[in-house]
């Protein structure tokens, strides 16, 4: 009984990242909420652009560079776009690590789509 308790507690904290629509994001940003943004892309892909504003820190490294992130502000993980899986395991590993996380699954595709701020 003990073992499907901690299996639950386990489905519990990867599914507590949760998902973010480009609306929502948008509206994050243009109220300047304390949200950090972060790109977990292949430095390859890097061509795609970025939101503005924007961490880089590839999907590789990010256990690795955890250090560059404040647990006390949302991240917002993204990637290329919604066939790209990269941003939705970056968020579970960063809500195993204690952070408040959501995935933007659209990524930098449907943002550019949408005439949103990006940088080069």
């Amino acid at each position: 009984m003990t073992q499907g308790t901690e299996t639950n507690a386990k489905a519990v904290s990867t599914s507590n990242a949760k998902l973010i629509t480009k609306e929502e994001l948008n509206k994050k940003i243009q109220g300047n909420e304390p949200i950090q943004i972060v790109n977990v892309l292949d430095p390859k892909d890097y061509s795609l652009g970025f939101i503005k504003g924007s961490k880089r820190i590839p999907l590789d490294q990010l256990d690795a560079r955890l250090g560059e992130l404040d647990k006390s502000k949302e991240v917002v993980t993204y990637c290329a776009g919604s066939a790209c899986n990269a941003s939705k395991h970056a968020a579970e590993l960063l809500v195993g690590k204690g952070f408040h996380v959501s995935a933007y699954e659209g990524g930098i595709k449907e943002w550019k789509e949408a005439g949103l701020p990006t940088e080069a």
